[in-house]
């Protein structure tokens, strides 16, 4: 049995917003996401396939209140997330007459994140300690979990990336970029995240709460584990996310080119499973492929679908451009349909 909400200090996903009508949209194009959408978007990744991790405050672990210590150098962090923290690279981000120097995380496939905001307009280049100002391409912004995914035109190696450990203390650190010509220096602090489960599609859940405390408001902060590999990133809203679940998003959102995938539908969950279509976007996907308002889709790529939430967290996980076979039932009669799944940005009759 949970503790009153009022005496803890975590969020259980069952207390959380009404996840109806939600776009799981992600372009390239900068938008004003409000706060109520991103709240809702949150609900639903956390209810229907939840990725918020927990910076647990409970007895016997490090407080995450304390202050945060500074390091001017790498061999002032603890020993085990020295390689970690030097293994991320500098974006250059020139917008005009405006130069903006912040740290990314390097991930496979030459990905990288920063929760920076990057205009489309801008030049963008990198630099590690071996290497300087070569090319760097803006992918898109995910807006759900406020991340901006670039492409390194060399190849870097990635960040090694571990699993959320289970109640594990952590060493968090937040790169301070203090001009092009002087090394970053590192803010950081213990923590301990909280535990992951799975379920039977092997989507990950997390009870949540919001590290406001976390690093002084840092942002691009990253949380190591004992064996100097990367666990969670911390978003420009102070919550952790599992490093590895970023770079499946990040790589979602470039495969899709700027998009995560996008059916055209609104829709609700039926009664014994399924989702009931209650809407059809003009020239989306489903309007392209004879999808009709009060059908009932029931599987997806012949996995049954029990919810509009888990209709939702799929599109999410899935790029656009791409395709899936559709079953749906009309009455007591099952048909199946390919469709190519789009980007809500670039709707054409």
């Amino acid at each position: 049995m949970r503790p009153p909400a009022e005496t803890r200090h975590w969020v259980h996903p069952s207390e959380l917003p009404s996840f109806e009508n939600l776009e799981t949209t992600t372009t390239a194009r900068p938008h004003v996401v409000t706060p109520r959408v991103v709240i809702i978007l949150m609900a639903v990744l956390l209810v229907a396939g939840g990725i918020v991790l927990l910076v647990n405050r409970g007895a016997g672990t490090p407080n995450p209140d304390s202050p945060a210590h500074l390091a001017k150098t790498l061999t002032q962090l603890p020993a085990s997330s020295r390689d970690a923290a030097a293994d991320t690279v500098e974006l250059t981000i020139t917008t005009g007459a405006v130069k903006t120097k912040v740290t990314a995380l390097v991930l496979p496939h030459d990905f990288a994140v920063t929760t920076t905001v990057i205009p489309i307009t801008a030049v963008i280049t990198g630099s590690t300690a071996t290497k300087s100002n070569f090319g760097v391409t803006l992918e898109g912004r995910d807006n759900v979990m406020s991340f901006s995914i670039v492409h390194l035109s060399v190849p870097i190696p990635p960040s090694k990336l571990d699993p959320m450990p289970a109640s594990a203390a952590v060493v968090a650190i937040a790169p301070i970029i203090k001009g092009s010509l002087k090394s970053p220096e590192y803010d950081w602090t213990m923590t301990t995240l909280g535990d992951p489960t799975n379920n039977a599609q092997g989507v990950v859940h997390y009870l949540a709460t919001k590290s406001n405390s976390s690093l002084s408001d840092y942002v691009d902060a990253i949380a190591v584990d004992s064996t100097d590999h990367v666990v969670a990133v911390l978003s420009s809203r102070h919550f952790w996310y599992s490093a590895q679940f970023v770079a499946q998003v990040a790589e979602v959102v470039a495969t899709g080119h700027g998009c995560h995938a996008d059916l055209g539908i609104k829709g609700t969950t039926e009664q014994g499973g399924g989702v009931l279509i209650t809407k059809i976007v003009r020239y989306s996907s489903a309007a392209h492929a004879g999808l009709k308002v009060g059908e009932v889709i029931t599987a997806w790529n012949g996995t049954d679908l029990d919810s509009w939430n888990q209709l939702v967290s799929t599109l999410y996980l899935t790029p656009a451009y791409t395709h899936a076979v559709l079953t749906y039932a009309v009455k007591t009669a099952v048909h199946h349909v390919n469709v190519t799944l789009g980007c809500p940005s670039k709707l054409v009759p």
